[in-house]
């Protein structure tokens, strides 16, 4: 282990735990045993002093989001662990419940019973067969064991598709349906609502799961030992792309820089050319190398320009066109619209096509105008946070390689450029240091 990384969630020793003996050998089970003999109330309490923001993208306080499904009302509700993981550049969530799928069900355990949950659901991909094995076994040995009630926590298999992770659109698959994400928020219109009963209902993200976990077992005191002020804990972080040693590595949030992330825990460039750029995901901007003594958390890199999102760094070297780099991303977000709202279906739709004319030398300046223009208003009016990240995206990428773009408008291309993957993350060969990526021909271009 890396002298930067704290392992928190992962095993110190990175073995996977296989058994339910070889968790309650660890400590496990504590935390569901404590929280019961807890009010749902003070359970809230606690994560709000851990001031714990959640690890799914947006860093939203846990405790607000809770607090807020739990003082509903209505007296059915239910609480959904957001298991879609879709987003390119991200494994960690995959991979810690490779390492141990118990701490994700004891945390939901605790979810259900600190906001009265009637149920609970985890949304995976049906696609994650060895995640989806793990988490069928632990369920039925934690049920057996009688260390959490039978039948309460259910496995949903859904569909890959990028909006499978996006809350309503989650909500929306579990209900039966394809994952188009309606206008209503789940605390407002739940799983399985009726106008009798609106089911307010609460999704949270795998590690902010875990993590509740933690909190429980040793106190808000402890969680925030490590970590900032912004963001205490330990984050999860995917990092992938140019490095010498892609992977998984867990880190103090807020005392480890993108830098050390990058240069000491996942060793520097893989090849022989310098770093050029780094994007969190697709729902932030780019950052480039005079912005790589950032700290990681939610608020450093937002003041920056980029994001911590779910923390799944995808990191290019010189080599890259960072033309091509936005042509790639926009044409994820476009085929990744469900249609439903015009602004983001025909907007993104457009933006790649304006990107194609400039990467395959037929563009002019009209359509660097016609991107930066269209991301003005793709935002308007739409049931999701997708058009929003392409107008945070793009021009992100525009802005801080202007010279790349004036030279594919010019007719001029740089030697070095490589055909590039869309970075979605398909496993992870941890002996070798390898992602193995989805099939390219899914995002045609």
């Amino acid at each position: 282990m890396h002298p930067l990384e704290c392992r928190r969630l992962l095993p110190e020793d990175l073995k996977p735990l296989t058994s339910l003996s070889d968790y309650l050998s660890r400590g496990g089970g504590r935390a569901i045993k404590k929280a019961s003999c807890m009010a749902g109330a003070d359970i809230v309490t606690e994560i709000k002093n851990a001031n714990l923001r959640g690890r799914g993208g947006a860093g939203f306080p846990t405790a607000i989001k809770w607090g807020g499904v739990r003082s509903e009302p209505c007296p059915t509700k239910y609480l959904i662990c957001n298991f879609s993981e879709g987003e390119p550049g991200t494994y960690k969530d995959r991979y810690n419940i490779l390492k141990n799928p118990y701490h994700l069900i004891e945390g939901i355990a605790i979810g259900v019973h600190a906001i009265g949950a009637t149920e609970a659901y985890i949304g995976i991909k049906k696609k994650y067969r060895p995640q989806v094995h793990r988490l069928v076994k632990a369920l039925q040995e934690m049920e057996d064991a009688g260390l959490i009630p039978a039948e309460r926590i259910k496995i949903h298999l859904g569909p890959d598709e990028y909006l499978y992770g996006e809350e309503k659109g989650l909500v929306e698959s579990i209900n039966g349906g394809y994952p188009m994400p309606r206008n209503f928020p789940p605390y407002i219109q739940g799983l399985f609502f009726t106008p009798e009963s609106v089911n307010p209902t609460c999704v949270t993200n795998v590690e902010t799961f875990c993590q509740v976990t933690q909190i429980i077992d040793k106190g808000a005191d402890w969680f925030k030992s490590v970590g900032s002020q912004d963001t205490p804990g330990t984050i999860m972080c995917t990092v992938c792309g140019d490095v010498t040693r892609p992977g998984v590595y867990e880190v103090p949030a807020g005392t480890v820089t993108l830098k050390q992330l990058l240069y000491d825990i996942a060793g520097g460039p893989a090849g022989k050319y310098p770093f050029k750029a780094v994007f969190s995901g697709v729902a932030s901007g780019v950052v480039t190398p005079e912005h790589f003594d950032t700290p990681l958390d939610f608020g450093s890199l937002k003041k920056v320009g980029g994001g911590l999102g779910s923390a799944g760094f995808i990191v290019y070297d010189q080599s890259a066109c960072m033309v091509q780099v936005a042509l790639k991303f926009s044409n994820f977000l476009a085929l990744s619209s469900c249609g439903q709202c015009v602004p983001c279906n025909r907007g993104t739709a457009h933006i790649t096509e304006h990107l194609k004319k400039i990467e395959f030398g037929q563009g002019m300046q009209d359509d660097i105008e016609g991107i930066l223009e269209i991301c003005g208003r793709c935002t308007n009016q739409t049931r999701c946070f997708l058009p929003t990240q392409e107008s945070i995206l793009i021009p992100s990428i525009i802005k801080a390689f202007p010279c790349e773009f004036k030279a594919h408008l010019e007719g001029r291309r740089d030697t070095q450029e490589r055909d590039l993957i869309l970075p979605k993350l398909h496993e992870y060969d941890e002996e070798n240091c390898i992602f193995s990526y989805d099939d390219p021909s899914k995002f045609p271009i």
